[in-house]
């Protein structure tokens, strides 16, 4: 269930700008200050469930782009 909210969040950030704003200038530049950033936004997960979803998760939006985010779950390995 938490790699369902993992992917959500990051649905989240790929649609909404402010969002994705927040979180580039929260520098959350590794995995574990991304899960803190999912976890203020109120999303409960895990790394595991946040490493999974990033290696799973297909863009869905044309205007948003969490590819550096995904490089942050490869960084991680």
């Amino acid at each position: 269930m938490s790699v369902m909210a993992a992917l959500k969040f990051l649905e989240r950030v790929e649609r909404e700008e402010t969002l994705r704003t927040q979180l580039y200038v929260s520098r959350a530049d590794d995995l574990p200050r991304l899960l803190q950033f999912a976890h203020g936004k109120g999303f409960i997960l895990t790394e595991e469930d946040l490493k999974e979803a990033l290696n799973t998760y297909k863009p869905k939006f044309p205007t948003g782009n969490i590819e550096p985010l995904k490089q942050l779950a490869a960084k991680n390995d």
